[in-house]
């Protein structure tokens, strides 16, 4: 959860800080990684199953249906019931992503009564809209015109990559049902999902294309399922998102004809042609681009537990303020201002303490107060001026150093220690 007004970010019961930003880079990095990792072992997988744009489509094509068994496909009311489910189930994404940002609880009532913050407003607007409009009309033109993560696919894939796959050792030649199949596969059981190294019949010449056919009957079935409608037999294209759709498809006509699953089916490129990365078809994990992208993983996480394990839960800053960098006072005593920042993590309402090491005789207090104490407000940092008075039979000559020590007042426990210069008249030159 986002909390915008105090700038704070709440994942998995830990708070994180602005200061914590490479904790956050590191993430992305971590999850990029595992997203190449993964893709280069399995296709696009996350196009597929995660990406919010296929299962928000799938979500409205599921309306659709829907809608169409109980009207009729034909029924006058069918289009209107159907922009209204679409609407609100626009709606209900765009509130619920405002919910990351602001407490969900509070906001219904606050945005029904028109007593929500215009950003709550433009951001659920926003969200409605492009949520309608992607999901509800552009569908399938979002992965093929808009979505760069197609023009990756070819850097991060190799040969050995599970991908949706068409084998074309087995379906070729296409003719109908009714003419005879090739010897070759006819005797095909329900385990042959790969045969490797057998050649083409394609190309085998003309007389074997006329008289014999492969297992597909060109019934397109394969075309009609596919949310993006290209061909899986010509081969990997940029618009399929491995759903895996056209799988389905095609093993119920397999089915239907008696032949076995696995025309097209999840393995690798090699395997259409009659090869693969072994006799059972399995993919080998120990290659070049899985294991770096393992490796980046790897590093990056370790990294990412490291800093977690070491991040103190004080964020404690003093800076001294040099213009000037002491004031002598009426009564010759000589004081030193200094900016206190101070922010505890996880911890609300923590009352606190200041006192000073290494100055004999030191006076401390606050800008506005005359106690050296304070009170950290929920979900708020601390900072203010600190001056440090010392009497004059005591002002040092010269610069000397010096220590604040933060103490928490219930458990008398220091919390931080900031080490900084106090300035002597004889200091300054």
């Amino acid at each position: 959860m986002f909390d915008a007004s105090a700038q704070r970010f709440y994942l998995f019961g830990l708070e994180f800080w602005p200061h914590d930003l490479p904790l956050l880079l590191g993430l992305l990095i971590f999850s990029a990684a595992a997203l190449f990792f993964v893709t280069s072992l399995f296709g696009r997988v996350w196009c597929g199953f995660a990406c919010p744009q296929t299962v928000w489509t799938d979500l409205f094509f599921a309306i659709d249906r829907r809608v169409d068994r109980m009207l009729g496909r034909d029924h006058p009311l069918g289009q209107w019931a159907k922009t209204g489910v679409h609407v609100v189930v626009a709606v209900f994404t765009g509130f619920t992503f405002a919910g990351f940002f602001t407490n969900i609880v509070e906001l219904g009532p606050q945005f029904i009564s028109g007593e929500a913050s215009i950003v709550a407003y433009v951001t659920i607007g926003v969200l409605t809209f492009t949520t309608y409009t992607l999901a509800a009309h552009a569908r399938e033109n979002v992965c093929l015109h808009m979505c760069p993560w197609p023009r990756f696919q070819a850097a991060l894939l190799d040969p050995e990559s599970l991908v949706v796959t068409y084998q074309n050792w087995r379906g070729e030649p296409r003719a109908r049902a009714r003419v005879p199949l090739r010897p070759e596969i006819a005797t095909l059981d329900s385990s042959a999902y790969i045969m490797p190294r057998v050649a083409n019949p394609s190309v085998t010449g003309s007389n074997a294309a006329t008289t014999y056919r492969g297992d597909c009957i060109d019934c397109g079935k394969c075309v009609s399922s596919c949310p993006t409608r290209i061909d899986i037999r010509e081969g990997l294209q940029l618009g399929c998102i491995g759903c895996g759709l056209c799988i389905d498809a095609c093993n119920t006509v397999m089915e239907r004809i008696g032949r076995p699953h696995g025309l097209i089916n999840m393995a690798p490129e090699l395997s259409a042609v009659g090869g693969c990365a072994g006799k059972s078809g399995r993919i080998r994990l120990f290659r070049a681009k899985p294991m770096f992208f393992a490796s980046i993983m790897m590093v990056t996480g370790s990294a990412m537990a490291w800093a977690l394990a070491t991040r103190s839960d004080v964020s404690a800053a003093v800076e001294h303020q040099r213009q000037p960098p002491f004031v002598k006072l009426s009564d010759g005593s000589i004081r030193n201002d200094y900016t206190l920042r101070f922010s505890r993590l996880g911890v609300h309402d923590s009352n606190v303490e200041i006192r000073v090491e290494g100055l004999d005789g030191a006076a401390i207090r606050l800008s506005n107060s005359a106690q050296a104490s304070f009170t950290q407000g929920a979900r708020r940092s601390f900072s203010d001026r600190v001056m440090v008075t010392v009497p004059k039979a005591s002002v040092p000559k010269v610069r000397v150093p010096i220590a604040f020590v933060i103490t928490d007042r219930e458990t008398r426990a220091p919390v931080a220690r900031l080490e900084t210069y106090f300035w002597g008249p004889g200091g300054v030159r």
